[in-house]
Order: C-alpha cells, then sequence, then structure tokens
C-alpha cells in the first residue's frame, strides 16, 4: 500500500515563484567597474531598468571613451578614468547580449516604439515616465548642478523609478559611513526631494534588506559586496502621482456636487509635490 502511495505522488511536482526585483541603477553605479559587472551578474535574476539618458551616453560611447574625462569629473573624482572606460564597455557589450541568456535588461525612451518593456506591463508608463521627467526638469533647473549628461542620467534615474511600479534604486556610495548619504540622494535635496536615511532598527528595512542579501547570495554576487562595492537602496514616493481623473480638480459645495464654488479652481498638484525618498545601506558592515 505504502509503494502505491509512492507511486501517486511520485509525477507530482510543485514550484515556488517569487516576483522579481525591479531595479533602477543609478549613473554611478552603472559606471563603475565593479558596479557594472555586478548589474551584468544580477541582470538574468531581476528586471534591470537603465534610465534613458544613461542609454543616450551609451550610444555616444565612442566619443566619451575618446575624452572620457567629460564624464568622470562629473562625479567630482570619485571614479578613476580607466574604471569609467571599462564600464562603458561592459555597459555596451549588456546591451548587445539583450535577450541572450535570460538577461532582464528594459528601459523607456521617448516612444514605445524605441522602448522595452517586460511582457505585461502597462504600456502606459511610457508617457508617465516622460512626463514625470519633464516636470522634474524644472527643479533640476534651478539647483546650482543643473546641466550635464551625468545629472540628466539622474533625473530619468528618479523620474523611471517613481513612474515604474515596485521598482527600487540601487545606488553607489561613496563612503564607508553608513549615514553618509549616495550621491544621487545629495541631488534629490538640490532638488527638493527630502531624502530620509533609515537605519537596521526598521522592521521594513531587515525584512526587505535581508531578502536583497539573500537574492546576492543565491546568484553568487555577494563577493562584489565583500570586496568593497558599497550599495544602498533608495525607494522613491510621490504621493501626488499619479494625476487625478480628468476633472477632479473643480471645487464643489455640498454632497452632492451640483454646483461650483464661486471661487477660482484650485490648481492641479504637480507630481512631484510632497514626494520623498528613503534610503539605507546594503552594506555588510566591516570586514576588515
Amino acid at each position: 500500500m505504502m509503494a502505491m502511495a509512492r507511486d501517486t505522488w511520485s509525477d507530482l511536482s510543485v514550484q515556488i515563484s517569487r516576483r522579481r526585483w525591479r531595479c533602477v541603477p543609478d549613473p554611478q553605479l552603472c559606471l563603475s567597474q565593479n558596479g557594472a559587472a555586478f548589474i551584468g551578474g544580477l541582470m538574468p535574476h531581476a528586471e534591470i531598468w537603465p534610465g534613458a539618458e544613461f542609454l543616450s551616453i551609451l550610444d555616444a560611447a565612442t566619443p566619451y571613451e575618446r575624452d572620457i574625462d567629460r564624464l568622470a569629473r562629473s562625479f567630482g573624482g570619485h571614479h578613476r578614468l580607466d574604471e569609467v572606460r571599462e564600464a562603458l564597455r561592459i555597459w555596451s557589450r549588456l546591451r548587445d547580449e539583450v535577450g541572450q541568456g535570460g538577461a532582464r535588461l528594459y528601459w523607456v525612451r521617448d516612444a514605445l516604439r524605441e522602448s522595452c518593456l517586460p511582457v505585461g506591463l502597462d504600456e502606459s508608463v511610457v508617457p508617465h515616465w516622460e512626463m514625470l521627467a519633464q516636470t522634474l526638469d524644472e527643479r533640476v533647473s534651478e539647483a546650482e548642478e543643473s546641466s550635464g549628461p551625468i545629472v540628466a542620467a539622474m533625473r530619468d534615474t528618479v523620474a523611471l523609478a517613481a513612474a515604474l511600479p515596485g521598482a527600487v534604486v540601487l545606488s553607489h556610495r561613496d563612503s564607508s559611513d553608513k549615514s553618509e548619504p549616495p550621491h544621487l540622494c545629495r541631488h534629490l535635496e538640490a532638488w527638493r526631494i527630502p531624502c530620509r536615511h533609515l537605519d537596521y532598527s526598521n522592521d521594513l528595512v531587515t525584512f526587505e534588506r535581508n531578502q536583497l542579501l539573500q537574492l546576492l547570495v543565491e546568484t553568487g554576487l555577494a563577493g562584489f559586496v565583500w570586496s568593497g562595492l558599497r550599495l544602498a537602496v533608495v525607494h522613491l514616493v510621490a504621493p501626488a502621482w499619479p494625476p487625478p481623473p480628468y476633472g477632479h480638480a473643480l471645487i464643489y459645495s455640498g454632497d452632492d456636487g451640483d454646483f461650483l464654488i464661486e471661487e477660482e479652481p484650485r490648481p492641479l498638484r504637480g507630481p512631484w509635490e510632497d514626494a520623498r525618498a528613503f534610503w539605507y545601506d546594503l552594506g555588510c558592515g566591516d570586514l576588515s
């Protein structure tokens, strides 16, 4: 009888799947040699979404390689010239290999036909991203550092992270000081988007961080962290986004809403009103 039961269950298999991480790497991480190699290793296991302006940097990779200092100096000297040059070569290869070996590299650009979206993702993410990037550009223009390819790439990273459901930003950290924010967060503050540091005492940080660290172990990428790659996770929260349905900006009187109050309609809130960012360190501490 027991032998028959074993035969009954021999053809039964159970497969448990979990949501893949949706990661937007910031330009500083992308243009570090270890960061580019790390993202390449992560690509078969998570959705990777480089910003549109970073793709434009890749489109001009050959001219940038001849004048690599144009990119390197945008980071304040934190990246060596040979490091940036090698990162560009790694990214060019990664983009050429899209669709091979299970790589999941996606992007949005100015038109849907120029974008690469995963199956099932709402195509409205393309115009949503474009609107978010354009409105954020108004804030960028007011900042002290308001131009250059890296600033534009940072802007697209932030807009893309806000437009994509469930996305996190993987960011590069310059300092070993765990309270020192990533370069991206310094831009966010300049664009009037407050960026708050979260420590490991926060239960949600602990839970999410452990999941990400487990992913690094399962994919064989933990060695990058042990060898000194300093990573941070940034979350963008834009409560004014998405915009209300058409016509909801009007002010009505009474419960039934039959009449308009005799006053000027309130203006629609911008998508970056009350936006906030939160970040935490993904490192494993000092192993020396």
